[in-house]
């Protein structure tokens, strides 16, 4: 019988024990690692939770709800003084209100929605301020192209920050098709082409004033026309002062004059960039047909208008900055 000899090898057991504390070890500085990391990221959490919040709360939520539409054809690209082209459209101020709402104007928008941010929390009661002053509103609708002028605008705000504006145009699509045509049919008939701009200015200031009557029925409320527009001006023939000054607004922005419409408490005229400066323009008191006429208003500074009158031509200086 043949026997083998088996040897059998028992572990050191110190060299055991060892392993096995330096395991526990390993482990035990795992965790307070990642103990710290979790109490690190928690702290700054909570040390930014309200920037963190509303930075997830705009990205996740309100941009993705912000919708820019295209613009239309009668949005202006003129540099005033009081607005800025709208990038964003979140507001941070009361101005940022103001001229996010001349945007959706002049871009020419039935309606648009955006959002106030949480940490404007005057936001709501700052845009109800801004939403139910008519004479603002008034005075940013005399900085956008007659077009894109509103006859009614209203403004729906949502507890939750939401803002939906809707506007009901001045002047309806087919409206805009008769005046164009007639306007084309004005510049060829004066032969506009090739005038400067100050001739052209005067050949249709002379144009207005020699076809259109001044609507004393409107003043009363009798009149039968849309003399409040440049469709009664330049259609109908019978006009008050917004009337001309929308007639007179359509053919500056055809000739790419800059110009914009300033206000006073009854009255509203144009302004017009020319020979590099503002200079005040105003049909309704050129016009004979008016009992008001007075054969001075034809680009004149601001001083030589204060001259002439400072009562129904005193305006908001605050707001009508070039003016």
């Amino acid at each position: 019988m043949i026997f083998i000899k088996k040897e059998i090898f028992f572990p050191n057991l110190v060299d055991l024990k060892e392993n096995i504390s330096y395991n526990q070890s390993m482990k035990r500085l795992s965790n307070i690692l990642f103990t710290i990391l979790m109490m690190g990221i928690v702290l700054i959490v909570y040390l930014h939770i309200e920037e963190i919040g509303l930075a997830l709360k705009n990205v996740l939520v309100k941009k993705n709800e912000i919708e820019i539409k295209e613009t239309n054809a009668y949005t202006r690209d003129y540099k005033f003084k009081m607005f800025t082209k709208e990038e964003d459209f979140i507001p941070y101020s009361k101005d940022d209100i103001i001229n996010i709402y001349y945007n959706i104007l002049n871009n020419g928008w039935d309606t648009f929605t955006f959002y106030c941010p949480e940490e404007y929390t005057n936001c709501q009661s700052e845009l109800e301020t801004i939403a139910f002053d008519d004479e603002l509103l008034s005075k940013i609708n005399n900085y956008v192209h007659p077009f894109n002028s509103f006859e009614h605008i209203n403004t729906k705000i949502v507890s939750n920050g939401e803002i939906v504006v809707d506007v009901t145009h001045k002047y309806n699509e087919d409206k805009i098709n008769i005046i164009n045509n007639k306007i084309d049919e004005i510049i060829k008939d004066l032969s506009l082409e090739n005038k400067t701009d100050e001739e052209k200015i005067t050949l249709v200031h002379d144009y207005i004033i020699k076809n259109t009557t001044y609507d004393t029925a409107n003043t009363l409320g009798e009149s039968t026309h849309d003399s409040t527009s440049a469709y009664g001006s330049l259609i109908e023939g019978y006009s008050v002062c917004s009337g001309y000054s929308d007639a007179m607004g359509l053919f500056l922005d055809r000739f790419n004059i800059p110009n914009f419409k300033v206000s006073s408490e009854n009255h509203v005229w144009n302004v017009v960039y020319i020979y590099n400066k503002w200079l005040h323009l105003d049909l309704t008191w050129d016009d004979t047909e008016n009992p008001l006429y007075s054969n001075n208003y034809f680009l004149i500074t601001k001083e030589k208008l204060f001259s002439l009158d400072d009562k129904e031509h005193n305006f908001d200086k605050t707001f009508f900055l070039e003016a």
